[in-house]
């Protein structure tokens, strides 16, 4: 291993556990992010960002004589600039940046090294991490990744490599990140078990800032329709690939690759497909279920907190059982007298705090500056003639009063009135047409009228009311 065995890495992490490691974790970070915006960084540059770091930090600077060098110590006593060149040189002699080399414009290049970058970044990662779309970036990944064994795609030249260990790489951070929420929601209950006052929780729940920092993207998933369908996508393409040539082409470059027999890889894959395969289908579903049955434990152990808290710390459940228990066998006069008397000494009250969308300022919609209506000029006589024939000939309505009249001329032949039941009104269209003809009772020209009577009637398609139909005199 290139750390064990190469002596420029021996003093590689000494800047992280020495005395001043807070200053110099944040120098690097500030040379880091620099160098993302120029393209090559000379050590003027860095040495003036680091003095503009050094007159504003807020720590102190300890002494310290454990480089090996004491030019290279940072020191309260000496200037900005002194140090920014102590730190420098300190880096290079750690490995952190580049060996002196001069640049095109004749000063010496101070470039952070690959391993260095790398090491800071995860570092960040770890411990100074931004959760809010680390599980869903996982999921898109395994996706694209896998979708690419099915279509003409660079990576399945080199379908082991550039497939399934990236695949197998990002389970295993879906893995993790889903083990850190589960940490975290024991670290929240921790943090709530110790508020003592009232004011501490009110301030929790409103701002409700862990639950936002650590969940936000999961609940973006539990809530979205999005992040299942993706789920499912995956779990197709892990039972198909194994019938394509890409699934072949990975054992072959694996034999070439470890020096493997046939029948080796074809194991090797095979268990690595299954194991990405089984997290997707049963684990993560599993994970999923206990960090939602956990975060409501969460709002439980919140809410009886609170109450906690507004009674004192007692436990009133106990405090009331005991009451009960003690009265359980007195007369029931005597019970209710002590009920009543007991319920006279509280007063409940309901308050709800007011969501973040009710105060939220609507945006205002653009116009729709598209025009809906008909261009004149498109259609033509012959075709207006013939749509307005469709309209009003060949698609008539199904319930106007023409058709009732004729629905209930049928129905009452020579009787006078009925009323409708279970056996008349058998399918949808007889329901609609009692509707009918409560809605065209007061006209001129329905005959029939409607009179309401007590009840409803239940029939197959629908709830009616009970009423009966006359002819008009």
């Amino acid at each position: 291993m290139i750390l064990f065995d190469n002596v420029e890495y021996d003093r590689f992490f000494n800047p992280l556990s020495c005395k001043n490691k807070r200053i110099y974790y944040e120098c690097i970070l500030q040379l880091i992010e620099k160098s993302k915006s120029v393209p090559l960084l000379y050590e003027t540059d860095a040495r003036d960002i680091l003095i503009l770091y050094l007159r504003n930090y807020s720590y102190e600077m300890e002494e310290e004589n454990n480089t090996g060098n004491a030019d290279e110590n940072i020191s309260s006593k000496k200037s900005e600039t002194e140090n920014a060149s102590a730190i420098l040189r300190y880096f290079r002699y750690c490995g952190w940046i580049s060996e002196r080399e001069i640049g095109r414009n004749g000063d010496n290049i101070a470039t952070v090294m690959p391993y260095c970058r790398k090491m800071i970044d995860s570092i960040e990662r770890i411990f100074n991490r931004d959760t809010s779309a680390d599980l869903t970036n996982h999921i898109f990944s395994i996706y694209d990744i896998l979708h690419s064994a099915f279509i003409d795609h660079g990576r399945t030249h080199r379908p082991y490599s550039n497939i399934l260990v990236p695949v197998s790489d990002s389970v295993s951070d879906l893995k993790n990140e889903l083990l850190v929420l589960k940490d975290s929601i024991r670290s929240i209950m921790r943090i709530i078990i110790k508020m003592t006052e009232t004011n501490e929780l009110g301030q929790f729940l409103i701002k409700d800032e862990m639950m936002e920092s650590f969940f936000n993207d999961y609940f973006f998933i539990k809530k979205d329709g999005l992040i299942p369908g993706y789920i499912s996508e995956i779990e197709k393409m892990l039972r198909l690939i194994t019938n394509t040539e890409v699934y072949e082409n990975m054992i072959k470059e694996y034999q070439k690759i470890n020096n493997a027999t046939d029948i080796a890889a074809r194991e090797i894959i095979d268990s690595q497909l299954s194991e990405v395969q089984s997290f997707i289908s049963y684990d993560y579903v599993k994970e999923m279920d206990y960090i939602d049955k956990k975060i409501n434990n969460y709002y439980s152990l919140y809410s009886t907190r609170i109450l906690m808290v507004l009674s004192n710390s007692m436990n009133m459940q106990t405090y009331l059982n005991d009451l009960l228990m003690t009265i359980k066998d007195f007369d029931p006069n005597e019970k209710k007298d002590i009920i009543d008397s007991i319920s006279k000494c509280f007063g409940l009250q309901s308050y709800k705090y007011v969501g973040r969308k009710s105060i939220e300022r609507r945006k205002k919609r653009k116009p729709n500056i598209k025009s809906a209506a008909i261009i004149t000029s498109s259609l033509s006589d012959e075709d207006k003639a013939r749509l307005t024939k469709e309209l009003l000939y060949e698609y008539p309505d199904k319930y106007s009063v023409v058709q009732a009249i004729s629905y209930f001329n049928n129905l009452l032949e020579d009787k006078v009135s009925l009323i409708p039941n279970d056996t008349l009104v058998k399918t949808r269209d007889d329901a609609m047409m009692v509707a009918a003809s409560i809605i065209y009772s007061g006209t001129e020209d329905f005959p029939y009228k409607v009179e309401f009577l007590e009840g409803t009637i239940e029939t197959e398609n629908a709830t009616i009311s009970k009423i009966r139909i006359k002819r008009k005199n």
